[in-house]
């Protein structure tokens, strides 16, 4: 009880490290690795962009966090790779250099309303992608980071078009995907937007690791099936230079807790 105590930001606490953040009950573990991750970014990616996503867990016998953020990065450099190949039969000037992926996520679960009696079981994601001096779109990102989640198995997927380079669930259209836009009615913010679709971590940093911090609260983890119930709630990407957790994690750690990807 005493570790869980020690490990807890509680939400009357409105900054920690000298980020503002939001008015929740955070484990400090997640909270410290989300800033360590940020700034590595804003501080070594040249035009580091967060995008946060957000998308149903529709089989959780089938989906797994083991190796998640793996199978993400390939499946996002397999679709770069590929169109980077499209690409460059159409223009002079080559482009083969990846761009730099990081990622962090939380797995969540809530109930959307009385009238549904099953919990909303979900995935947040924040991407933060490097488009090396605007080298790659927005657009072309954002398809990646879709047509990736789209292909692991057990979550929530969309077709896309190519004609139209929009995307489908079922046969309503979502133009973006699973992508979810800035709030510029939030109560809680720092600064002014650059724009809607998501944060430069070179000018505002501060707003996103405030946006960010909301994938380290403790509430909506109780109705999570027990599978993510053993400290893999949580997770990220690990950013050359920044070092592993000196204590190895047990798989009887409370909710919320860390799990760390290589």
């Amino acid at each position: 009880m005493e570790n869980l105590r020690r490990n807890v930001v509680r939400k009357s606490r409105e900054v920690y490290a000298g980020y503002r953040i939001l008015n929740r009950d955070f484990d400090r573990r997640n909270l410290d690795a989300v800033i360590d991750i940020l700034g590595w970014c804003s501080r070594n990616m040249k035009d580091p962009k967060m995008l946060h996503y957000v998308l149903e867990i529709e089989d959780d016998e089938i989906f797994t966090t083991n190796r998640f953020t793996q199978k993400f990065k390939e499946r996002f450099n397999s679709y770069i790779r590929k169109h980077n190949r499209e690409r460059n039969k159409k223009f002079s000037s080559k482009r083969t250099k990846l761009p730099e992926v990081q990622l962090i996520f939380s797995i969540e679960s809530k109930f959307l309303s009385l009238e549904v009696p099953v919990p909303y079981l979900h995935l947040h994601l924040m991407v933060v992608t490097d488009t090396n001096n605007h080298d790659y779109s927005f657009k072309e990102l954002n398809i990646a980071v879709n047509r990736a989640l789209s292909e692991i198995p057990g979550l929530e997927s969309l077709t896309f078009d190519p004609k139209r380079t929009v995307f489908f669930k079922d046969t309503q259209e979502r133009q973006y995907g699973f992508l979810k836009f800035r709030n510029t009615n939030s109560s809680v913010k720092i600064g002014e937007f650059k724009q809607l679709y998501g944060h430069d971590l070179k000018t505002e940093l501060p707003d996103a690791v405030c946006r960010a911090s909301y994938l380290c609260k403790l509430d909506q983890k109780d109705l999570l099936p027990e599978k993510f119930k053993r400290g893999n709630s949580f997770g990220h990407t690990r950013p050359k230079g920044i070092s592993r957790p000196t204590a190895k994690l047990s798989q009887s750690i409370p909710i919320g807790s860390q799990l760390d990807f290589l």
